[in-house]
């Protein structure tokens, strides 16, 4: 790439390697690519977290508030490409999803649609009927719970399918960790993972609601 502002080569980096001039953005770049790390989904978060601050420290505003216009919209473009990579790769569902998404496969609607064609040809994995049924019973049981104000049955529901979340999530990683992932069965793992995950965010206390006894 060469530097807008000495007009030499400016290397890879986010600025550049001669005069330390911010870049833009490679936006062909992957989330993997923005932080230099290899694509796989068992990543080390805390050397994520790691980079991201190192990174957002380099791209802070208050660096760039007398810099060139050019300087500003390239620290800007590449804040935004940062915080969508970290928001996306710090958490395991958005992680596998957007894996997942590299080798042309898409999750299942968080609605429930049974899809399995897009516009943009990538397959999508259908959710499975029994999945949509159980999560419909745990959330009626769910809320029956809370009318009761029966705390210990909200604990029991929230503790079950913690457990059928992290078991999901456990599958999940071992298949990227596969020689050969088997990516139809990721992703139908994933998308299990994905509804529990959302039963337990609902079941997160409302305002001035105790939350389970732990």
């Amino acid at each position: 790439m060469i530097c807008w502002s000495c007009e030499k080569n400016a290397g890879d980096g986010m600025l550049c390697a001669g005069c330390g001039a911010v870049q833009p953005p490679d936006r062909t770049a992957d989330h993997f690519r923005v932080f230099g790390l290899p694509r796989k989904f068992d990543l080390d978060v805390a050397d994520l977290e790691r980079r991201y601050k190192e990174m957002t420290k380099v791209l802070h505003p208050d660096r760039f508030a007398r810099a060139d216009g050019r300087a500003r919209r390239a620290s800007l473009e590449r804040s935004v490409q940062l915080n969508l990579a970290w928001r996306t790769l710090s958490q395991p569902v958005a992680r596998a999803e957007y894996l997942l998404s590299l080798q042309g496969v898409a999750v299942g609607e968080p609605t429930g649609s049974m899809r399995s064609e897009r516009p943009d040809n990538r397959a999508t994995q259908p959710v499975d009927t029994a999945l949509l049924v159980e999560v419909m019973e745990l959330r009626e049981a769910l809320a029956e719970a809370r009318a009761r104000g029966d705390s210990a049955k909200v604990a029991t529901l929230v503790a079950g399918v913690q457990v059928l979340h992290d078991k999901e999530m456990a599958e999940v990683a071992a298949g990227f960790a596969a020689g050969q992932p088997n990516l139809a069965a990721i992703a139908a793992r994933l998308v299990a993972g994905r509804y529990y995950r959302r039963f337990l965010e609902e079941a997160e206390p409302h305002e001035g609601e105790e939350g389970p006894a732990k």
